[in-house]
C-alpha cells in the first residue's frame, strides 16, 4: 500500500528536521570542543543519549539474540566509528568543510542500496542527487575551502565519518522496518558507549573537570537532545517509509543550514549563492525522491 500524502508530508518533514539537528551540531560541538577534547566530547555524548533513550524506549520489546547482533553491527557503523571520527575530525576542521564533506553520504548510501540490491540506480534518482550535488558544490565555490590543506586528517576523518554513516543507513534498514526503532536506537548507544570507552579513556582521565564550565556543559546537552537523541529517533522512524538513498539525500542541506547557522550563532557572513545552492539543493531531494519510495515497510 502506497503512503498517504500525509505520510509523506510528515517523513520528509522528520527528514528536514534531522537535517537542521545534525547542522547545529556543527556549531554547537564546535564551542563545546572549546572546552572539552573530542573524543572525550563524543564518549559523553554517547553515554548522555544512552541514558536518556533507556526512559524513551523502557517500554519497548526486547531484543532478540540475533537481533542484538545486528544491532552491535549498526552501533559500530552509526554510533562508535561514526562518532569519533566526526568529532575529530571537526575539531581539526572548519564548521564550513565539515558540512561540505557530508554532502558525500548520498554517493555512499547509494552506492551501497545498489550493490545490497536494496535499491535500483534510476536516471530520475541519479539526477536528483546529481542537481543537490551542484547545489552543494555552489556553497564551496561561494564560501571557499579555505585551510583544507592543513586541516587534511581532519577531512579524511570526516570522509571516513560519511562512509561508516552510509552503510549503517543501508544494512540498517530492513531491521528498522521490522523492529521497534526507540528499541534499535537505544541498544546503539548502549552498546556504543561500552565500545568506545577503552578509545575515550585517556581523554577522559586527563581533562581538566573543574575548569569546564556552565557554557560547555550546556552545549553537550544541546547536542544530546537534538543532533544524537531527536535526529537518530526520527532518522530511525524515516526508513521505515522512505529509501536509505532519500533519507541520505537530505544530508544536501547541512551546508546550507550549518552557513546559515553560522551566522546567526558565530558572526559568519551569508553570500547569496548559499540561497541558490539551497533551492538546488530543495529540488534535487525532491526529484531524488518518487511516490514508490515512499511505501512503508512493515
Amino acid at each position: 500500500m502506497r503512503a498517504g500524502v500525509a505520510e509523506r508530508f510528515r517523513v520528509h518533514a522528520a527528514l528536514f528536521v534531522v537535517a537542521f539537528f545534525f547542522s547545529l551540531n556543527y556549531v554547537i560541538s564546535k564551542l563545546g570542543m572549546r572546552e572539552l577534547t573530542p573524543l572525550t566530547f563524543a564518549w559523553l555524548r554517547v553515554a548522555g543519549a544512552a541514558l536518556v533513550l533507556m526512559l524513551v524506549a523502557r517500554k519497548e520489546p526486547p531484543l532478540a539474540r540475533d537481533d542484538t547482533w545486528r544491532v552491535a553491527l549498526f552501533s559500530i557503523l552509526g554510533v562508535v566509528i561514526n562518532q569519533t571520527l566526526f568529532l575529530s575530525g571537526l575539531a581539526r576542521t572548519s564548521v564550513q568543510v565539515a558540512a561540505i564533506l557530508i554532502t558525500t553520504i548520498p554517493v555512499f548510501a547509494l552506492a551501497a542500496a545498489i550493490v545490497a540490491r536494496q535499491e535500483r540506480a534510476t536516471a530520475r534518482r541519479l539526477g536528483g542527487i546529481a542537481l543537490a550535488g551542484i547545489g552543494a558544490l555552489l556553497v564551496v565555490a561561494a564560501e571557499g575551502v579555505h585551510g583544507t590543506s592543513r586541516s587534511f586528517a581532519g577531512a579524511l576523518m570526516v570522509i571516513g565519518n560519511c562512509l561508516s554513516f552510509s552503510l549503517y543507513l543501508v544494512v540498517s534498514k530492513p531491521a528498522m522496518a521490522r523492529l521497534s526503532a526507540r528499541r534499535v536506537v537505544e541498544r546503539m548507544f548502549t552498546i556504543g558507549t561500552v565500545l568506545m570507552l577503552p578509545i575515550a579513556a585517556p581523554s577522559l582521565l586527563r581533562e581538566p573537570w573543574s575548569a569546564i564550565t556552565p557554557r560547555a556543559w550546556l552545549a553537550l546537552a544541546i547536542v544530546i537532545a537534538g543532533p544524537t537523541v531527536g535526529a537518530y529517533l526520527l532518522n530511525a522512524w524515516a526508513l521505515r517509509y522512505a529509501d536509505s538513498s532519500l533519507v541520505a539525500a537530505y544530508t544536501y542541506l547541512q551546508p546550507v543550514i550549518a552557513t546559515l547557522l553560522g551566522a546567526l550563532l558565530l558572526g559568519e557572513t551569508i553570500r547569496h549563492t548559499v540561497v541558490l545552492a539551497g533551492v538546488m539543493i530543495v529540488a534535487g531531494v525532491a526529484l531524488a525522491s518518487s511516490r514508490s519510495t515512499m511505501e512503508p515497510r512493515m
